[in-house]
């Protein structure tokens, strides 16, 4: 398999081939994603070229090393698999940040690039994967207030946040606390620079940072029929051109029931399916 290495091919090469896996050796894929947290340093480069081609199949212009660049500043990977032939099927990049606003200190989690193949959406992997990496940093620090930081493209991903988590921000229902605020500017400055425009609330790139591909998870009718998923679209108008909504949510007790209570519903709803089986 590949080796992807910065400075690898051409600038703006997605060679979403790159992977050629012997499915004779293999076991058949299953359809269903299961997930694992893996430290950066600890991927091998086959498992970079799987992701490399998910992400190749989604997004345009994109580079391999710009893709590297911000994998190697990251902690960890949510890696999202196929069950039955360990496949990768999607992932999710995870950095922690320890940082302080007004004299106070906080834990921001940023997710950075982000990715599911579309044979396996509306599975709960990345979910599941994600929040019980969030709830494990809130158990290790209970008194630190601790956030997610995501910066959003399409509207799938604000969902994570805006369905996700009880506290979360920008929404549609209520304005941003003031606090909140600073942290979102704090951090997007950080990492953004110049690319953040805090009076939009949004990251414009002046060099093309990618952008979902023509038809992946476009805004219809019916989606717009969602106040949450309208909101995103009002506040990112031009999220189809690259355009990031620069999010926050709150990890906290509340979410953390929120999640529990989002479980039991699941698993009531599977005995359901059982006894009328």
């Amino acid at each position: 398999m590949q080796v992807l290495k910065q400075g690898q091919g051409s600038a703006n090469a997605c060679t979403a081939d790159s992977v050629s896996r012997k499915t004779a050796d293999l076991p058949a894929s299953s359809g269903k994603l299961g997930a694992r947290r893996v430290a950066v340093s600890k991927l091998d480069s086959d498992t970079i070229a799987q992701m490399w081609s998910v992400f190749c199949g989604y997004y345009a212009d994109i580079s391999r090393d710009k893709f590297l660049a911000d994998l190697n500043e990251k902690q960890f990977v949510l890696l999202l698999f196929d069950s039955g032939d360990r496949s990768v099927q999607g992932f999710s990049t995870i950095q922690v940040l320890h940082r302080h606003f007004a004299g106070k200190p906080y834990i921001a989690v940023y997710s950075g690039d982000t990715i599911i193949n579309q044979a396996y959406w509306g599975q709960s992997a990345l979910q599941g994967g994600f929040y019980r990496f969030l709830m494990g940093l809130k158990v290790k620090n209970p008194l630190t207030p601790l956030y997610w930081f995501l910066i959003s493209k399409g509207y799938k991903t604000y969902l994570l946040v805006s369905r996700g988590c009880p506290d979360h921000w920008p929404r549609h229902d209520s304005p941003t606390p003031g606090h909140v605020l600073g942290i979102i500017d704090q951090l997007s400055r950080e990492k953004f620079a110049d690319d953040w425009k805090p009076e939009l609330g949004v990251l414009q790139f002046a060099t093309p940072a990618g952008k979902l591909k023509e038809g992946v998870a476009p805004v219809d009718d019916a989606a717009l029929a969602y106040p949450d998923i309208r909101y995103f679209v009002e506040r990112n108008p031009g999220h189809a051109q690259g355009d990031e909504l620069c999010c926050l949510a709150a990890i906290d007790v509340k979410a953390g029931a929120s999640y529990v209570g989002k479980l039991t519903r699941k698993w009531a709803r599977r005995q359901v399916r059982k006894l009328k089986a």
